[in-house]
């Protein structure tokens, strides 16, 4: 298992300890705020990436080792895709009862 990365080590927190109602409401935020997390960190992903390719010219070939990826995925996150289909039907209310 990999290491947690320190800025989910709050959120990771949350496995942890002793069962309780305010344990499984937090549980449930987090649930619920992760497709849009998600959207907000590929969005700002995929901006730094064009950016330094663009701006300072760094190529998807020198990034790739840094982001644990072939080159081709970076040119991939430049242009907005993803390796995963996400869903545009998903709705919130899906969501909810996911985490119900």
């Amino acid at each position: 298992m990999t290491e947690t990365p320190e800025p989910l080590k709050q959120v990771a927190a949350l496995l942890e300890g002793p069962e309780t109602l305010e344990q499984a409401a937090e549980l449930s935020a987090v649930l619920r705020a992760l497709p849009d997390i998600q959207k907000q960190l590929r969005a700002r992903r995929q901006h730094v990436v064009r950016t330094l390719h663009e701006r300072d010219g760094t190529s998807y070939t020198d990034m790739a080792p840094q982001l644990g990826v072939k080159p081709e995925r970076v040119s991939g996150i430049a242009r907005g895709h993803s390796r995963s289909p996400r869903s545009t039907k998903r709705t919130a209310a899906s969501a909810e009862s996911d985490v119900s």
